[in-house]
């Protein structure tokens, strides 16, 4: 795809006359600083053609830019976005961020509209009825304490350490309060991490593919991000050495129910894993928020298991099995990276809300039983799911995950990333598999979540029939090799 049709996204969805709406396409873009002030806008001939209107539509639109000041025409420089004052024009960690919201389609979809009527864009449940059951009990039973004192926690509630302490000793990491810290989220554990070992320009290893809000997180951070392939048994130990040991900063891995792909690291390679920390000493932060959505057998231990005093640090969050509104998450590692860490969560909010902490100590101890539930919900929707593939896009092909709420689909023929600016014309949106690739690969995988209610599953998969029927009809290109095949 073009890059200005990438830029412009689907300009056309608005009404009115097509050099308005080009306009503001073109204005909308200088406003989330996908276009930089004095940027050169193309020619009008030339945008007209990777746009597919006439020119006089381009040169309509400029002349409406002109007028309304946001570009300037000189005579042999062509037409550029206007410059602002110094001070308004993004930093370069502003430049970094909008990048990263160009990309990630579900990140943005959050904050803006995209104009659909069903999306495939995130990952997440909605909340378990014991998470408002524990809120409701929490106000009654135990506001007077919680409000006594000042409220600032940075390292969190003394009873969830405990509690997430204890989850992990059931799971087989020896774990003391200590050595947990908690977090808004497995977000902002991964921001973290990108704080206090990422300098810009250095090599951080990461999964082809991986979670893209990771990828967005150690890009922003400067990192210089280096693949090692997941494959049908997640990802390549000997090229994950090979890796680290070239001088990289850190390796962040999902052994559990992989993000984007679902499948899991088995034990033995897990026990690779570990020893490559204890020998090497690079930091390695294993991504467990998934491990509770098993869709088949229960996985091995987490990789700290095998080596509980090695820099492994291990995230987890309740966003996946409870509820993201809650925005807890937490690291667990040796305790002097725990204190390190702490620093930087001091810095960055003081502490995370003792409110939401007290619901999550609550909740924690459940977790078994919404595990149960979760299990069966997330069964049926991805069995309902696949069969409304295989009956409206039965040449897509995929692996049936072990867990986690994603399926990773293999288009026949074509690039995802055209085939979403054609679905949005059929009101569903999607996430191209390139944007979960930290070098770009899998041009031709798409990303589906299978969270929605049936009803909302099939009306989406039947928009995206109708969208890729629509694709399918103007390329004909060969299937390439563009990554593993999970």
């Amino acid at each position: 795809m073009k890059r200005w049709q990438v830029l412009l996204g689907d300009w056309r969805a608005s009404d009115g006359p097509l050099y308005v709406q080009l306009a503001a396409a073109v204005r909308a873009a200088v406003d989330r600083a996908d276009i930089a002030p004095g940027a050169r806008l193309p020619a009008e001939r030339t945008l007209a053609q990777e746009l597919g209107v006439s020119r006089t539509t381009v040169v309509s639109a400029y002349a409406k830019l002109r007028d309304d000041g946001w570009v300037e025409s000189r005579q042999g420089s062509g037409t550029s976005v206007r410059r602002r004052a110094a001070q308004s024009g993004p930093s370069a960690q502003e430049r970094e961020i909008v990048g990263a919201f160009r990309r990630n389609t579900v990140f943005r979809g959050m904050i803006q509209s995209l104009g659909t009527t069903c999306e495939f864009l995130g990952a997440y449940l909605d909340a378990a009825s014991e998470v408002r059951a524990a809120a409701e009990a929490v106000v009654r039973e135990e506001a007077e304490g919680l409000f006594a004192g000042h409220g600032y926690l940075p390292l969190g509630l003394s009873r969830l350490r405990q509690a997430i302490a204890a989850d992990f000793v059931r799971r087989g990491v020896p774990t003391v309060e200590e050595q947990i810290l908690v977090t808004n989220g497995a977000q902002q554990a991964i921001g973290l991490m990108a704080a206090l070992f990422v300098e810009r320009g250095a090599p951080v290893v990461v999964e082809d593919p991986t979670y893209l809000g990771a990828i967005d997180s150690y890009t922003a951070a400067g990192a210089r991000l280096v693949s090692v392939p997941v494959g049908t048994e997640g990802v390549d130990v000997v090229r994950l050495r090979e890796a680290i040991g070239r001088g990289a900063r850190m390796a962040y891995l999902i052994p559990t129910f992989h993000n984007p792909t679902g499948v899991v690291l088995p034990e033995p390679a897990r026990r690779a894993v570990a020893r490559l920390a204890e020998q090497m000493q690079v930091p390695i932060v294993e991504d467990h928020t998934l491990s509770d959505l098993s869709v088949g057998g229960e996985p091995p231990p987490p990789i700290a298991a095998f080596a509980p005093q090695a820099p492994i640090l291990t995230i987890g969050s309740l966003s996946k099995l409870f509820w993201g509104g809650l925005r807890v998450g937490w690291i667990r590692g040796p305790q002097a990276l725990i204190e390190r860490l702490a620093r930087f969560k001091a810095v960055a909010d003081l502490g995370s809300p003792v409110l939401s902490q007290a619901v999550a100590a609550r909740v924690l101890p459940l977790a078994p039983r919404v595990k149960r539930a979760r299990k069966r919900e997330i069964t049926r929707k991805l069995d309902g799911l696949t069969a409304l593939l295989r009956k409206h896009l039965p040449k897509w092909t995929w692996r049936r995950p072990g867990g986690g709420l994603l399926l990773w689909v293999r288009l026949p023929r074509g690039n995802a990333t055209e085939l979403a600016q054609v679905a949005l014309r059929h009101g569903v949106a999607i996430v191209p598999g390139s944007v979960n690739s930290p070098d770009g690969g899998f041009a031709d995988y798409v990303r589906l979540p299978f969270v929605q209610e049936p009803e909302a599953i099939e009306d989406g998969v039947k928009r995206l029939a109708r969208a890729w029927r629509e694709y399918e009809a103007t390329t004909h290109e060969p299937r390439g090799h563009l990554g593993v095949i999970v």
